[in-house]
């Protein structure tokens, strides 16, 4: 491998994980309300608002994602 491969990623796995961190942040920022909220009750988007049927799939992607990490 080259000296500025992720070689050391390779060789210890949990030097590349963030959930632990991330949870910490959503935890230390009072985000979980915040997101469940956002996943049961959309802020509408768009420019007025009214785009979609009231859902952001990216948005309900990204969220559950920290939810489930």
């Amino acid at each position: 491998m080259h000296p500025n491969s992720h070689a050391s990623m390779v060789a210890d796995l949990t030097s590349a994980d963030t959930a632990p961190g991330g949870l910490r942040a959503v935890r230390a920022h009072g985000l979980l309300p915040v997101i469940v909220r956002e996943l049961t009750e959309p802020t509408p988007y768009g420019p007025d608002g009214d785009e979609g049927d009231g859902c952001d799939a990216d948005l309900e992607e990204k969220l559950m994602r920290c939810v489930s990490a």
